[in-house]
């Protein structure tokens, strides 16, 4: 047992309580409490003792990340291993339902399986659009505020194999559009690519086809443990309480308050933690001030103990608009200054932020690419987008060749909208990004002329943005633009505007993404990552640094809205807030949760007033200037 915890002990309540338990509950644990240690210590008690020779233990996760974790502790005792091998199942949720229900079914279909992967169904579909009989579809979706998603996340729903889509809206069912995106579909489906989601439909066609597998499974499987249910959707929890709930003794094991990967839909159905839930309120990870911090912005208003080593006050980093760039620099001098090789040990120093990209009329600090310029660059070819207008039009043949139309047309409505921006155009004031740009121009005149120029900037922007073509460029743009521009506004000011600024031309090959800083101070050298709360979450830091973002719908920065709750000077309860804000609150709970040492946040100093600042350094904060 104690290969298995480590430094993990069972003399508290609240774990010998969840270690004891051998009926149906749900289990809320804190982070760092040691979850998936407990989880193993029982499951290996269990093994011990176990009766059966064909039924099993069934422990479900999300990732494969969390099933190997698992599956390793377990390995590391003869009788933890034998739970790796049948009747036994230790798999993602996803897993359990391909192996026993989806593809079960797919094969008595005759249908083929090639591959089941989110991301290769994306590629696939985007390469077959190109076909010629789907011309139309792909004019309709360039017309689209999300085109490629409409046609890139596809999924069948229920067992009446019914298609909808995550992302965007179906066009109506009897238009030549939908009936395209049908054929795409079902193109995709005769080769056997299938999206993660579609399984769930085959697996609720095998239970109305054969309603006694539901007996067969949860008789194979007296025993459930789920880990990580907050991030359960509500496809994936209503499906499991068909063959588990009231049948299997089912545990189940999270954080409400981590809920920050989630399919909103239906998300009031949702049933973790349960009434009754046990609690696991202590963390090993962090001492009492990191807790305390961490606890003031638990949404669900529970407690957070920590119970880790206390060493250093938690930080405030305050910077100027124009210093938004110094601050992880900044950051790795202060972990090298306060941090010992010793104390790092083999524990990753990161900074994190909640939005990768975005926009947003405010001051820096609206997301990570403000902080880090380079990551966005070097990120280009995964997704995100550049903000400078001659890049946004003038890699057009370069991104058709790698992404879609709809892409690129997105691109440049984002550039048009930057334009508009910049010349303080009244239409544009409301609008929050390049999506709601063709409703805006419809609303004042129609939007023909808007869509050609769009249409022949996307086709043609590489040519038009070479250097002796820019003046032709502009002419055009201002002819076009003018009946929205302010009164006034002659050739001469919009040529000068501050988009159209100058910069370098784009490369021919594109760099690796930078998501890595390195700092050089007092002698030594500190190389950390950068990323977003969501590609951190369950990871452990020595040292941990949230930059503030910008919630967009919220209208609020999570740092300076949680710094309130943290200082003790909210006007309101965090359950009050409205549920985007609960969204940013979740985010950084999570994020501020991830250190063991330091605790680092960042925000505009704009968005901090001197009373803020007195309650925190009250409270044994550190406030220090970004430089």
């Amino acid at each position: 047992m104690t290969t298995l915890a480590k430094d993990l002990h069972f003399d508290d309540a609240e774990r010998r309580s969840a270690l004891l338990e051998n009926g149906s509950r749900d289990f809320n644990a804190v982070p760092g409490s040691g979850k998936t240690s407990l989880l193993a210590v029982k499951l290996l008690l269990l093994a011990k003792k176990w009766p059966h020779a064909r039924r099993g233990i069934c422990v479900l996760s999300h990732t494969n990340v969390a099933r190997d974790e698992i599956a390793q502790r377990l390995a590391e005792t003869a009788e933890g291993a034998q739970l790796l091998s049948y009747p036994h199942f230790i798999g993602t949720i996803h897993g359990f339902v391909n192996q026993f229900f989806a593809v079960p079914m797919l094969r008595s279909l005759g249908e083929k399986i090639d591959v089941i992967d989110d991301l290769v169904f994306a590629e696939k579909a985007k390469s077959l659009l190109q076909l010629g009989q789907f011309s139309g579809l792909r004019v309709y979706l360039g017309n689209q505020n999300n085109g490629e998603g409409i046609a890139t996340t596809l999924f069948y729903r229920t067992a009446e194999m019914e298609v909808q889509v995550e992302s965007g809206r179906l066009p109506a069912a009897q238009t030549a559009s939908y009936k395209s995106l049908m054929s795409l579909k079902k193109m995709l489906t005769k080769s056997g690519i299938f999206r993660h989601r579609d399984m769930f439909a085959y697996a609720d066609l095998a239970l109305k086809i054969c309603p006694h597998l539901v007996d067969v499974v949860h008789r194979r499987f007296p025993m459930v443990f789920i880990d990580e249910m907050q991030d359960t959707s509500w496809d994936q929890e209503s499906f499991l309480n068909r063959i588990f709930d009231s049948k299997s003794v089912m545990q189940r094991f999270g954080d409400i308050d981590q809920k920050i990967l989630s399919d909103e839909e239906n998300v009031d159905l949702l049933t973790f933690p349960r009434d009754g839930h046990g609690c696991i309120s202590t963390s090993k990870r962090f001492g009492a001030a990191i807790a305390d911090a961490v606890g003031s912005v638990r949404v669900s208003g529970e407690a957070v103990v920590g119970e880790g080593s206390d060493t250093l006050p938690p930080v405030l980093l305050l910077y100027a608009t124009g210093d938004v760039t110094k601050v992880a620099s900044h950051y790795g001098r202060l972990v090298i200054e306060r941090l010992s090789t010793d104390d790092i040990g083999i524990r990753e120093v990161k900074a994190m932020s909640a939005r990768k990209t975005g926009e947003g009329k405010v001051d820096a600090g609206r997301h990570l690419v403000d902080y880090w310029p380079a990551y966005g660059e070097g990120q280009q070819s995964t997704g995100m987008r550049s903000e400078r207008f001659w890049e946004l039009v003038g890699d057009a043949k370069k991104s058709l060749q790698e992404a879609s139309l709809s892409a690129r047309v997105s691109d440049v409505r984002r550039a048009l909208l930057h334009v508009l921006r910049a010349a303080k155009a009244p239409l544009v004031q409301d609008v929050r990004d390049a999506r709601g740009l063709p409703r805006a121009i419809s609303a004042v005149t129609p939007s023909g002329s808007i869509e050609w120029l769009t249409r022949k900037l996307a086709l043609s922007g590489e040519d038009l943005c070479e250097v002796g073509q820019r003046d032709t460029l502009l002419q055009l743009l201002y002819a076009e633009l003018k009946p929205y521009l302010p009164n006034g506004i002659e050739f001469d000011a919009f040529k000068m505007l501050s988009v159209f600024e100058a910069t370098e031309p784009p490369r021919a090959t594109t760099t690796a993404a930078t998501t890595k800083c390195q700092v050089f101070h007092q002698g030594r050298n500190l190389e950390f990552g950068l990323g977003t709360v969501a590609g951190m979450k369950g990871e452990t830091h020595a040292a941990s640094l949230v930059l503030e973002s910008y919630g967009g719908n919220s209208k609020k920065f999570d740092v300076a809205l949680g710094l309130e709750f943290i200082a003790g000077v909210a006007s309101k309860k965090l359950a009050k807030l409205p549920k985007t804000q609960q969204a940013q609150m979740r985010n950084l709970y999570v994020a501020m949760s991830r250190p063991t040492k330091l605790l680092c946040l960042a925000a505009n100093e704009s968005r901090v007033p001197q009373n803020l600042r007195d309650a925190l350094a009250s409270k044994g904060w550190h406030i220090e200037m970004v430089t």
